[in-house]
């Protein structure tokens, strides 16, 4: 076989590697609306209400404090 042949073989596996392995991470990630954001105030305060951290302020409104955190 040529050598270009597999040169190019070699690279069109690699290309079609790479847009499998996007697509893969595309849709494992297709219900956050936060998928590809480095991080931000807004997914910040998402991830901290997920986790029932008392004292978070959204949007003018406080959050309950969790049973074990009562003051």
């Amino acid at each position: 076989m040529n050598m270009q042949y597999v040169i190019v073989a070699v690279m069109l596996a690699l290309a079609v590697g790479y847009a499998a392995w996007r697509i893969y991470r595309a849709l494992r990630a297709a219900g956050d609306p936060c998928y590809g954001c480095e991080g931000c105030q807004l997914k910040e305060l998402r991830d901290a209400r997920r986790k029932g951290k008392s004292g978070v302020v959204a949007f003018g409104k406080r959050q309950k404090a969790p049973c074990g955190e009562k003051k």
